[in-house]
């Protein structure tokens, strides 16, 4: 698939955060793109953009069958994901998110297969990695899987490791031609967790600034971009991508916050924590040709993201 134009591309989540970042790089790629939602009401303008949206839930096969219908490719993105629910010590969320990751995944595959749709990218993560503090930790880093011990907290680190992994054996028992993508923290607009923590950190009038933390963030357009250049080139198929951005350190990312338009107080309280996770995404950079942008340069898209999103008050 070494162009997407002309392409019909099926995309679980597309009203979500990144969702919405994939479905503008298909399209300004000239794929014809199908969100399979679990609301296609929830953002009205995917429609307006020529988005084909069509329901189901994770949970239903035969209805994610019926919406990968007629697609060329699947961009595997819908998961569960809260930061609210990380730091959550309530015994159901395992069962919540091995309904939505790990099941989730596994049913996208079958409906992809029985839906005769045999390319695959699934939007996996660097949390399923056991060391996530490795230093320049690669894609063969190992992985927690079932035997992992488990709490509340780590519920989506062990549910994307489980649900990556349900991926890749059953791209194998189905004959699928898989990819995988695992971004590290992501960041932009639409961003229900990472972007408005920042923000109200950010905003505060005495502001706690933890110096000699490095840590990568990745654009949310930048992921995207990734996935639409795993699509278009054949040679990714078998494979899994670091999507990551560079250990930079954390004041780099708030400088730039300023620099693009966002609100910051001058108030620091700095603090020392020496903490540093960094992952190599050379692979990535070499074989997809993929790169992240400056700081500036995404965080002013997102700002102008926002702003064209907001709705309007009456005057």
């Amino acid at each position: 698939m070494s162009s997407l134009k002309g392409k019909r591309i099926a995309v679980t989540g597309a009203t979500g955060f990144v969702g919405r970042y994939i479905v503008d790089v298909l399209l300004k790629r000239g794929a014809s793109v199908i969100g399979v939602v679990r609301n296609p009401d929830r953002v009205p303008e995917l429609r307006d953009k020529g988005v084909e949206l069509r329901r189901a839930d994770l949970r239903e096969p035969e209805a994610l069958q019926a919406g990968f219908e007629g697609s060329d490719a699947i961009v595997s993105n819908a998961a569960l994901f809260a930061v609210s629910k990380m730091v959550s010590f309530d015994r159901g969320l395992w069962d919540e998110h091995e309904r939505t990751n790990v099941e989730g995944t596994t049913n996208v595959m079958r409906a992809a297969a029985a839906a005769g749709v045999h390319r695959v990218v699934h939007v996996s993560s660097v949390a399923v990695y056991r060391n996530t503090f490795a230093r320049h930790g690669t894609e063969e880093l190992g992985q927690l899987n079932e035997l992992s011990w488990r709490t509340p907290m780590n519920a989506y680190q062990i549910s994307k490791a489980l649900s990556e992994q349900a991926a890749w054996k059953l791209a194998k028992e189905l004959g699928l031609q898989l990819t995988t993508v695992r971004p590290c923290t992501i960041y932009g607009a639409f961003d229900p967790n990472f972007t408005p923590i920042v923000k109200r950190w950010l905003s505060m009038a005495w502001v706690p600034f933890p110096t000699m933390l490095r840590l990568p963030l990745v654009y949310a357009g930048d992921v995207a971009e990734a996935i639409a250049l795993a699509l278009e080139k054949p040679a990714s198929i078998g494979k899994a991508y670091n999507t990551t951005g560079e250990d930079l350190d954390i004041g780099e990312f708030v400088n730039a916050w300023a620099e693009a338009g966002g609100t910051l107080n001058a108030a620091r309280l700095p603090f020392p924590l020496p903490a540093v996770q960094s992952f190599d995404h050379s692979r990535a950079t070499k074989e997809l040709g993929w790169r992240n942008r400056p700081y500036v340069e995404t965080l002013r898209e997102t700002f102008a993201l926002e702003r064209a999103d907001r709705p309007v008050s009456p005057s």
